[in-house]
């Protein structure tokens, strides 16, 4: 099933030196989709339209990198896996309210639902999809961190047969339980930073919508080079801070 990639979050990984930095790129960032548009620049979450393959070629031609693997869900199964999780604690940025729920600035143990409106709201604030951006990676750590904990890791195996339905990966379970086990056996504290690309907005055509202008992000390429270089020093094992 393919449809529009609306939340695109790169995982940058370094298990030697416990590091993860998630970065985020906005939906409307404009940019071609390598071997589809021919060079016309069409909105990034469009790509998902043309299936993962499509959406991972367009962020490695961003940053210039080899993305490994994916793991896709929608938000169905973000509901049902933090439910399944017994809830995660997200550190807000701010206060707002958003989908019945009020959020705290600060620490915030949410359920599926009030996750998922908590990763949705956007007009609360000033800098509107950026800062949505920044509430999903928010969200997102709380979910590594809690699934690194020794009572889930511990039930690893039936919470993984519970979200294998909701989750859709090329990760093979073997590499799965590799990683599970190397948590086990050093229980070691994980260094997880964000970062976010900025840019313009403007009305342009797009590559999916023929001749419509739509509102798309032209590319701040200085934010790039700046996440580029982030991903780098991950995977040189320098430590990086936000």
């Amino acid at each position: 099933m393919t449809s529009r990639s609306d939340v695109n979050i790169i995982v940058t990984v370094n298990t030697k030196t416990k590091q993860i930095l998630l970065t985020t790129t906005p939906r409307d960032y404009y940019v071609p989709i390598p071997n589809i548009s021919g060079g016309q620049r069409d909105k990034l979450t469009h790509a998902g339209i043309y299936g993962v393959d499509a959406s991972m070629s367009t962020l490695e031609s961003i940053y210039g990198i080899d993305i490994s693997y994916y793991a896709k869900v929608n938000f169905t199964s973000l509901i049902k896996i933090v439910d399944i999780l017994g809830g995660v604690d997200v550190n807000s940025e701010y206060a707002f309210s958003a989908g019945g729920y009020t959020f705290n600035e600060g620490k915030n143990h949410l359920n599926g639902d009030a996750a998922l409106a908590f990763s949705r709201e956007r007009h609360s604030f000033a800098a509107g999809d950026n800062q949505r951006g920044r509430n999903q990676e928010a969200v997102l750590t709380a979910m590594i961190r809690k699934t690194m904990s020794p009572a889930i890791l511990k039930n690893a195996n039936q919470l993984l047969t519970e979200v294998s339905d909701s989750v859709e990966t090329n990760m093979t379970s073997k590499e799965m339980a590799q990683l599970i086990q190397m948590q086990l056996n050093d229980g070691a504290e994980w260094n997880i930073v964000s970062t976010n690309a900025i840019g313009q907005g403007g009305k342009e055509a797009c590559f999916s919508s023929g001749s419509q202008l739509l509102y798309v992000m032209w590319p701040d390429e200085a934010s790039v080079a700046a996440i580029q270089q982030k991903m780098q020093q991950v995977l040189n094992g320098e430590v990086i801070t936000e």
